[in-house]
């Protein structure tokens, strides 16, 4: 009886040992640097990959001028529909030295795929595809905020590639 039940401890034991911290689905309501304001939902559906869909009314584009004597900063808002898989790495080196990993904190890889609307009827407007780095963290109940470095490169309506930093801060739920 005694050697039953070490076997079963040692057996739970390893399977405790053998998970892996995995992703989580959530939806989101967040905004960006530029301002704006999107709804998302992250739906974790094989390893550590997710894919979140974006959906509302956020910047564009923005633009920071300085000067001596002045400092202005402007952006331009727009509908915006966004297709983002995303694969999460170190989750599992996170839990293990005991680092908070839910609201999927962790660092990323995605690449996020934007449709940008037009706000009139001559087009569809701009599709960019941004591969970026990024580290998402959550905090307190609910909260999250994630900072990502890449490169936007807009397809159309041309090809252009341009360095991409951003911020966003939202409500996890």
């Amino acid at each position: 009886m005694k050697r039953v039940i070490l076997s079963l401890v040692a057996l739970a034991a390893a399977v405790t040992m053998a998970a892996q911290v995995r992703p989580q689905s959530n939806h989101t309501v967040s905004t960006t640097l530029g301002l704006g304001l999107e709804y998302g939902f992250e739906w974790a559906f094989a390893g550590q990959a997710t894919v979140i869909g974006r959906v509302g009314y956020a910047s564009k584009d923005f633009l920071l001028r300085s000067s001596l004597d002045n400092f202005q900063w402007s952006t331009t808002m727009a509908p915006m529909v966004t297709l983002e898989p995303r694969y999460y790495f170190l989750m599992n080196w996170r839990d293990a030295h005991g680092k908070y990993t839910r609201g999927n904190s962790a660092e990323f890889f995605s690449v996020p795929t934007t449709l940008t609307l037009a706000k009139d009827a001559k087009g569809i407007g701009e599709l960019a595809v941004s591969p970026v780095l990024g580290v998402r963290r959550a905090f307190a109940t609910h909260w999250f905020h994630e900072f990502t470095a890449g490169a936007d490169l807009l397809c159309l309506p041309r090809f252009i590639a341009t360095p991409r930093i951003g911020y966003r801060i939202g409500f996890l739920f």
